[in-house]
Formats: C-alpha cells, structure tokens, sequence
C-alpha cells in the first residue's frame, strides 16, 4: 500500500461522516445515531470518491445521503468534501454491496442509486454483477415499499442484462428506460448529475443509458 493510501486509511478512521462496516453491529440503528433524525435514506452504490453522494446530498436536503463503496481510499475524497462544504446529510460507509442488509433495516431506504456499474461483461463474472438476481433481493430486503433503484450507464448490454435479471428475479417492476438520456430526459435535475467519469463518456461521444425500477 503507497504511503498515500495509508495516509488517507488513517485519517479516514477519524472523520465523523465516514463509517467501516466492520464497527457496525444490529442492522440499521447507526444511521439514527449518526444522523440524529429520522429522515429518508438514500443510497450510492459504488460512489467513488463521492461525486454522486455529494450532488445528490445538495439536492436532497429533507433527506440522508449515504455513499458506499469497499475502498475506503475512495471515499476519503467525498468524505472531506461533504465535512468541508458543510453537507451535514451526507456520510460515507465502507461496506460490500453484498452485505447491505447486515447494516440497515428492512424497508429503511427509500432510494438506490448506481451511476455506471461495472458491467462485468464475461460469464464467469455474473455472480459478482450488482444487478443480478442475488443482489436485488438484497435491494428489495432494504427498499421501502415503493422504493426505487436508479441506473446510469453508457453500456447497453448492461440496460439489457438489467431487463433479463428483472425478468428472472420475477418481483421487480421497471420503472422507466432511456436509451438517450440527455435526448429524452433533458429537465431532470438528478438525472443530469455529471460525475467525472461521465463526462469523459459524454467527451467521447458515448451515449448515456437510464433504468429505474421498483419491486412488488
């Protein structure tokens, strides 16, 4: 590990808005605690360095943010960020995606988000895919009722592997699908959100895709 990542792991156990899995016991009640309310909870999966978390924390000012990804040295950036700015809704959990519902309670999220997921396009790579059938039951174990799981991606084999998961979990329901975002949702401020991983997409000429859905 460079001495950089070991700098950041560091300090990251001191910030008040970032949390590792490994200190969490008794499902959702740290997130009361943390946030000392009980407003509606919102999820980045794979947030990065937090630019998603960190916009959609502006936006949703009636609500708590949370952005989750496995590497903390990821997360440290938006960690400092939202302590910085302040955006005192927003916090950082270190966790496995897989784990979600060992750290918060059923129906305790009222939104998921995942801006361009790793499509892990080979076969062998299919049970490690955030969207398969595995992980949407750990989605709709969290979801409340009614609760939503938005998509971003520039990868259209990904919009139809999500169709094809959907159809063979068998209790989720599609929402919406864009296959030109921009061309067909030009006014939705959320949707609209452009991390820097996007824009080198939009940069390149890549067309941005959308799924939502919701479970029965």
């Amino acid at each position: 590990m460079s001495r950089k990542k070991q700098r950041r792991f560091a300090e990251l156990e001191h910030l008040q808005n970032a949390l590792d899995s490994s200190m969490l016991t008794g499902g959702g009640n740290w997130v009361r605690a943390l946030f000392e309310n009980d407003n509606p909870l919102v999820l980045e999966l794979g947030c990065g360095k937090g630019e998603y978390t960190l916009a959609l924390g502006r936006r949703y000012r009636d609500a708590n943010v949370i952005g989750v990804d496995r590497k903390g040295d990821r997360i440290w950036k938006g960690a400092k960020r939202a302590l910085a700015e302040p955006l005192e809704n927003v916090a950082f959990l270190r966790a496995r995606i897989e784990k979600l519902s060992d750290y918060f309670d059923p129906g305790q999220v009222r939104e998921i988000w995942m801006p361009y997921p790793d499509p892990l396009p080979k076969r062998r790579q299919a049970k490690h895919r955030v969207l398969s059938p595995s992980f949407l039951e750990t989605y709709r174990r969290i979801l409340v009722k009614g609760g939503i799981v938005h998509v971003k991606t520039d990868d259209s084999g990904l919009i139809e592997y999500v169709i094809e998961s959907l159809s063979e979990y068998g209790r989720a329901i599609v929402k919406r699908v864009s296959h030109d975002l921009y061309a067909e949702e030009p006014n939705d401020e959320l949707l609209r959100i452009e991390t820097t991983y996007e824009r080198r997409h939009l940069d390149a000429g890549r067309t941005i895709k959308y799924i939502s859905f919701g479970f029965s």
